[in-house]
Formats: C-alpha cells, sequence, structure tokens
C-alpha cells in the first residue's frame, strides 16, 4: 500500500490507495466498468428517474393546490384574527 502526500495550499493531504472506494483500476478501466454498469442496469435507472420526474411534479401540484378556507376561516382573515 503506498502514501501519496500533497499540498493543498497550507492543508498537507495524505492519501493512500486500496482504501474503501478505490477500485484500483486506471481511468480508462474505470470509464469502461462504468459504461458496463450503466449498460446493464439501464432499465432501471431509466425507471427510477421516471418515478422522480413524477414525484417532483406530483409535490409542484400539491405545493400549488390552495385549501380553500371555510366561511369561518375567511370571516376571521379579514379581522386578522389568527
Amino acid at each position: 500500500m503506498k502514501t501519496y502526500t500533497s499540498n493543498c495550499g497550507r492543508m498537507r493531504i495524505k492519501m493512500k490507495t486500496n482504501i474503501r472506494g478505490d477500485s484500483g483500476l486506471s481511468d480508462s478501466g474505470l470509464q469502461r466498468s462504468h459504461k458496463f454498469y450503466l449498460e446493464k442496469h439501464k432499465d432501471t435507472l431509466d425507471k427510477i428517474e421516471k418515478y422522480g420526474k413524477i414525484e417532483i411534479e406530483r409535490r409542484k401540484s400539491e405545493a400549488k393546490a390552495k385549501k380553500k378556507n371555510s366561511l369561518w376561516q375567511t370571516i376571521k382573515g379579514w379581522f386578522n384574527v389568527k
């Protein structure tokens, strides 16, 4: 396991290879594996994206929908009574 040191302004950062999240692949290998993953799970990702868009639209419509005040609430509103 190698340790790389980088100076960022005043901070000194140490980074070890093969820590969690480091696949050990080169950049091109990582891109190929990412492309393979996206192709393999394309249908599932499309469903998730479609559901997300529907959920956003639903929340927007709920936010726009204004509750209708009852007669008593309207009268209290005229006199600024809470």
